[in-house]
């Protein structure tokens, strides 16, 4: 193989190790964000725990939450 074969291998390797968009994180202790507001219902639903609402996460990028 060539290295012009193996780049864009070697870019869907890379990019399939990422975080996917749509899953829960932890931001800090305590803090989750979750990409909409009914995934964060879902997930605090999941554990038996109502989800307290933090605000927009850093850039808009979903919603900051926990779970009590």
């Amino acid at each position: 193989m060539n290295w012009r074969t193996l780049l864009p291998l070697a870019l869907l390797v890379l990019a399939g190790c990422s975080t996917p968009p749509n899953e829960v994180t932890q931001v800090r202790e305590g803090v989750l964000r979750a990409v909409t507001y009914v995934q964060a219902s879902d997930y605090c639903d999941a554990r038996d725990k109502t989800p307290r609402w933090l605000g927009k996460a850093p850039a808009e990028q979903g919603v900051l939450f926990q779970c009590y």
